[in-house]
């Protein structure tokens, strides 16, 4: 019998291991084999001959809060939670270091409160004490963090959660509660972070995902939008919403030919979603396939004629290829409509303008872009910019004022609005009032003084823009997107040394700035020079930007002054993907194909490019590039 009992002691202490090393008391040493028989028959649900057996025990050894606390958990256990609680509540009293005894206290207490704010407040003092015994216990500090948002304690909760974090950075749950205290307590800038290690830890994790992606909507961060919807794909690949959302986001990030194979095949899988149809339409156009987008276009309006975003997007798809009669059509038939939009009545009259600025009615154009200066309170830049556009046609920069005044008045630290008042100043030759609306915007920050400068650039003096920025640079030395747009201007000017002067600069303090890295790597690929070192930096941008057309079309461009044209045909192509609009593109992938010797190919390309109606600059060598090829092209069919 002894060898019996030792055993069973050792089974005993070998079980409350774990509730020592967590500061609980050291279990009875007496008693012993009756403790463990009375466990036993816990365990087997023979609850009554189990108390009989601790009450036998507990009469000789009456404070001891071990066998009050096992006592407890056997009332607990036979459905007895009155009881149990008076004993937890006697054993927290007798001993309130004991942290199972406050823990699970607080937790019955929680259970039995329904609801009741006295209940509620009890239950977290006693689950304050257990987790102040014991810090590593994150489900405890986890509902404390919980219950404090409930009572709207949010600032104490985020304490909790910052307590735990530092514990336990890896818990996907943690990382997400804590982002959802910091939106309450309107830090909702910081919640990203931890929302996307939350996601980081756990992919599928889909309470994350969805806030997540929300915010990136909200950024315009289609891509990782997508990207994020990827996982939860995979894990239903039936759910065609998901992945109907996913090509929606690549859609609006510029993937177009990712969105057209998306939506190709939600509409097989289902033909009559018209939704898809609509955004396959969108990507087609975006793709400039636009015979197949039309077709698609008239099939949808066909079914539904007054539906407002069809109408809207086959217009836009229309004035694209500068089809004007019948954009017009379309956008009057869109405002004929009823009940149409706020947005899209301002996009089709604002729209309308600007074909009218296009065809050279510029009376039309003004008068049709004023009435939509302003949406939602908001200045319509679109609009004001047609109608300015006009004006200086017609060189009516005096008029151009007088049209911005009452903005100007309205929107005095609008940046875009300001600009463009400097800028008709400038051209109406009122230097002085222009270089004093241009201090007044010094005032408003670093985005207003840069519109200021571009502002006398788009007048075409320099001087004046640095004379505004040099001393403000000066001022603010640690402001990279000033010194940046310094650097800009010095080199438009022609004064490239010290335009890369502070690009370097710049890039001593902050080596991973993608657009200096971008900018200073196209300045040497254009003179030639440096051409290893602007390959390195142009990779470096494109890797933080991989989706950013600009940066793709400057790394193609050093590999072609590289001699490398297999790799700058294939950057450039990708570049005309992402920017299908744009000449300088476009000039520059024609350039490769005369290197390569495809004439034809090049002649196409070049044609391409002057038709997306570059700068005058550009126009002319684009022209005089046609002119050389047509020329050679002649002499070689003569040949022949």
């Amino acid at each position: 019998m002894k060898t019996m009992k030792s055993l069973f002691s050792a089974i005993l202490i070998a079980a409350c291991a774990t509730a020592a090393s967590a500061q609980q008391p050291a279990p009875p040493q007496s008693q012993s084999y009756e403790f463990i028989i009375a466990k036993l028959a816990a365990e087997d649900g023979r609850y009554d001959e189990a108390l009989s057996l601790l009450d036998r025990i507990i009469e000789k050894e009456k404070d001891n809060p071990v066998l009050l606390y096992e006592r407890a958990m056997i009332l607990i256990d036979a459905s007895r939670p009155d009881r149990a609680e008076a004993e937890l509540r006697h054993v927290t009293e007798v001993k309130p270091d004991f942290y199972e005894a406050q823990r699970v206290l607080g937790r019955l207490l929680l259970d039995r409160s329904n609801g009741d704010r006295a209940r509620v407040d009890e239950a977290l003092k006693h689950l304050q004490a257990a987790f102040k015994l014991n810090g590593d216990d994150l489900a405890t500090g986890v509902t404390i963090s919980q219950l404090l948002v409930s009572l709207g304690r949010v600032a104490d909760a985020e304490r909790v959660l910052a307590q735990l974090l530092e514990r336990a950075p890896d818990q996907r749950a943690i990382n997400y509660n804590y982002a959802q205290v910091l939106t309450k307590l309107g830090r909702g800038d910081q919640s990203q972070k931890y929302l996307e290690r939350a996601v980081e830890l756990d992919a599928t994790f889909t309470p994350a995902v969805i806030q997540l992606i929300d915010i990136y909507q909200k950024q315009e961060a289609w891509q990782k939008a997508a990207e994020l919807l990827a996982p939860l794909i995979s894990d239903d690949p039936m759910n065609l919403d998901l992945q109907r959302q996913q090509a929606y986001f690549y859609l609006r990030g510029g993937e177009s030919e990712k969105a057209r194979a998306a939506f190709k095949t939600l509409v097989a899988s289902d033909p009559k979603d018209a939704r898809s149809q609509f955004y396959l339409a969108e990507a087609l156009s975006d793709l400039e396939q636009n015979e197949e987008a039309e077709k698609i276009y008239r099939s949808l309006l066909e079914k539904s004629p007054d539906d407002p975003e069809y109408l809207a997007s086959f217009a836009m798809s229309q004035l694209a290829q500068k089809k004007y009669a019948e954009a017009t059509k379309t956008f009057n038939t869109l405002l004929a409509g009823k009940d149409l939009p706020d947005n899209l009545e301002t996009l089709a009259k604002t729209q309308l303008a600007a074909i009218a600025l296009q065809q050279g009615r510029y009376g039309e154009a003004i008068a049709a872009a004023r009435p939509v200066f302003i949406f939602r309170d908001k200045p319509n830049s679109q609009a004001i910019g047609i109608a300015l556009d006009a004006m200086r046609k017609e060189k009516k920069y005096a008029e151009a004022i007088v049209l911005l005044q009452p903005l100007v008045d309205r929107y005095a630290s609008d940046p875009y609005v300001n600009a463009r008042y400097i800028e008709m100043m400038v051209r109406a030759g009122d230097r002085e009032r222009a270089a004093e609306a241009a201090k007044t915007q010094l005032k408003f920050g670093t985005k207003n003084a840069i519109a200021a400068a571009e502002a006398y650039v788009q007048a075409g003096q320099f001087a004046p823009a640095l004379a505004l920025l040099e001393p403000e640079t000066a001022r603010k030395p640690d402001d990279v997107e000033l010194a940046f747009e310094l650097g800009s201007l010095y080199e438009r000017s022609g004064d490239t040394a010290r335009a890369e002067k502070i690009f370097t600069s710049i890039l001593d303090k902050h080596p991973d700035h993608a657009a200096t890295l971008n900018y200073l790597g196209y300045m040497w690929a254009e003179s030639g020079i440096n051409l290893d070192r602007a390959a390195e930096m142009l990779t470096k941008a494109v890797s933080q930007e991989p989706r950013n057309g600009a940066y793709i079309d400057s790394l193609g461009w050093v590999y072609f002054r590289q001699g490398k044209l297999d790799l700058a045909e294939k950057y450039l192509l990708d570049a005309t993907h992402l920017l299908p609009r744009d000449a300088t593109v476009q000039e520059h992938l024609g350039d490769v194909f005369v290197k390569r010797g495809d004439l034809m190919r090049a002649l196409t390309t070049y044609r391409h490019a002057l038709a997306l109606e570059p700068a005058q600059k550009d126009e002319a060598q684009i022209k005089s590039k046609i002119a050389e090829l047509e020329r050679q092209t002649q002499v070689t069919q003569r040949q022949r």
